[in-house]
């Protein structure tokens, strides 16, 4: 080797060590992509759009809503998962992120606890237990009582088989020992309304799926899996005062990068969306679809939320025996 190659050889290193932090110091350069794994319109969608602009004026670069729809949120999922961690593609994630690796383990092609790191939690929507309004359970505590007393004699509709209705419906299950009839529909719309024409007895829904009928009075709520009772039914008692513990459990969204993502990169994501989630237009874009503002939006929030989401919806599905092929 001739003499200057080892110090070419150690400028280059040196040259590339310093090139690193300052291209991570001049985050963002370039347009930020937020990929929602459904079609637009839905509820993922609203928020993504919602924030997208907010987020642009924070951190000075434009941010782009993709739809990257299928397989339940798989595909856009594996999507980001697979692209560069460097803060440009970002996931709007929801409930199915914790409840698609308990009903599918390995046979995902990505590996949501080890391939994401949290950002920012932007929004929550408890599930509220309705029944038909002939349905003679006047209460939680009395429907248990019915279905105790002849197991397999109430029905309870669903989202779909694997839907966070579907194993709300299972948790109720195995938290009360009773036995409901699960009938399974293609989205929880089509359950609410089966729900209101007689079809079914029950079903676990977000009060925005159900509002309409709800102040038509052609569904009636028995309990809500909120910490605390709603200011939209306040005179609806959360599970914890209708007896049932272990029923808090609220629908959720959230901002999630590529694992390995520079801290950094994290830092400035995390102090832009705190400013974001405290715009009164976000927040009054969010409560417009019936999703409301956590007290605490930060990145450890999230992480709390998704680690116990990934326990609780492993023991819901291996408890109740759930299986998909």
């Amino acid at each position: 080797m001739t003499p200057w190659k080892p110090f070419a050889a150690a400028f280059a290193l040196a040259a590339a060590t310093i090139a690193a932090p300052a291209a991570t110091a001049a985050y963002p350069d370039q347009p930020i992509k937020i990929v929602v794994p459904y079609t637009a319109g839905g509820s993922s969608d609203v928020i993504a759009r919602a924030i997208s602009d907010e987020l642009s004026a924070e951190l000075g670069q434009s941010v782009i809503v993709e739809n990257r729809a299928g397989a339940g949120s798989m595909i856009g999922t594996a999507y980001v998962a697979n692209e560069k961690a460097d803060g440009y593609t970002l996931l709007l994630a929801d409930v199915p992120f914790t409840i698609v690796p308990a009903l599918y383990g390995d046979r995902i092609k990505y590996k949501p606890q080890a391939d994401f790191t949290a950002v920012s939690l932007l929004g929550v929507s408890p599930m509220y237990l309705f029944v038909n309004p002939a349905f003679p359970a006047k209460s939680v505590k009395e429907l248990v009582d019915m279905a105790l007393a002849k197991p397999g004699s109430i029905s309870i509709g669903s989202g779909g088989n694997g839907s966070l209705t579907h194993l709300m419906a299972a948790l109720f299950m195995l938290n009360t020992g009773i036995k409901l009839v699960h009938i399974p529909y293609k989205g929880a719309s089509a359950s609410v309304n089966d729900l209101a024409g007689g079809q079914i007895d029950a079903s676990f829904t977000t009060m925005p799926t159900a509002t309409a009928l709800y102040q038509a009075g052609r569904v009636r709520p028995l309990a809500v899996s909120s910490p605390q009772r709603q200011q939209e039914s306040p005179d609806v008692p959360t599970f914890d005062e209708a007896g049932v513990a272990n029923m808090t459990v609220q629908s959720w969204w959230g901002l999630v990068a590529p694992a390995r993502t520079p801290a950094p990169v994290l830092e400035k994501l995390n102090a832009a969306m705190a400013k974001v989630m405290q715009s009164p237009k976000v927040v009054g874009r969010l409560n417009s679809v019936g999703v409301n503002l956590p007290s605490d939006t930060s990145a450890a929030a999230l992480q709390k939320l998704l680690a116990a989401d990934f326990t609780r919806w492993d023991e819901v599905v291996k408890r109740a025996g759930i299986t998909f092929e």
